[in-house]
């Protein structure tokens, strides 16, 4: 019997209470967030990016074969040529503002999950003593991702509406928060990060 090689889902790590540092955005993560304002061709993300046509041209062929971003129409008065090609993210972009009118809902949810789990951390850690985890060492601190995964997992499949939403993407990403640039984040890291010279 073959297995299936195990799906991974991407998670945006974010700043957290009494951390300092958020995450900056991976230089794919920029590229949909820069199409997210609006769509644009090649030339004009080579520009934003400072990179040439080519170099950038590459990237947006990455990103589309990827699923991540997807060629789309736009009025004929917004073109410069007839033959010009825009793109557009194919995941959601959060935004600043955006995440503002998200984030009560999403902490008073939080609230709720954090006293849940502390009146379950007893139950917990009982069953998680009774595992072979448990016996070869493991901490339950270790376990916690995986606890994490499934909770969110049953949830969803307690939540109609939503589970169906709620299927990963052969890439990976679910979405993109905009993080401001500070500008120490280069694009060219994303030569790096693709192994490009």
């Amino acid at each position: 019997m073959t297995s299936s090689p195990k799906q991974l889902q991407w998670m945006k790590r974010v700043q957290v209470p009494g951390s300092t540092k958020v995450d900056a955005p991976t230089p794919r993560e920029r590229l949909v967030a820069a199409l997210a304002e609006r769509p644009r061709t090649v030339a004009q993300l080579a520009q934003e990016f400072g990179l040439a046509q080519p170099t950038m041209l590459d990237q947006v062929r990455r990103a589309q074969r990827d699923g991540l971003i997807v060629e789309v129409e736009v009025p004929i008065e917004q073109r410069r040529t007839t033959g010009e090609r825009y793109y557009a993210p194919t995941v959601p972009v959060i935004r600043q503002t955006d995440r503002e009118l998200l984030e009560p809902a999403c902490r008073a949810l939080a609230s709720e999950m954090a006293n849940a789990v502390a009146e379950q951390r007893g139950d917990l850690l009982a069953a998680f003593a009774m595992t072979h985890l448990a016996r070869d060492g493991w901490e339950f601190a270790d376990l916690w991702p995986y606890i994490h995964e499934m909770v969110f997992r049953l949830t969803l499949e307690q939540i109609d509406d939503v589970a169906a939403l709620a299927t990963a993407t052969s890439h990976g990403l679910a979405w993109v928060e905009e993080v401001p640039d500070d500008g120490e984040t280069e694009f060219s890291d994303y030569r790096q990060e693709e192994g490009i010279a």
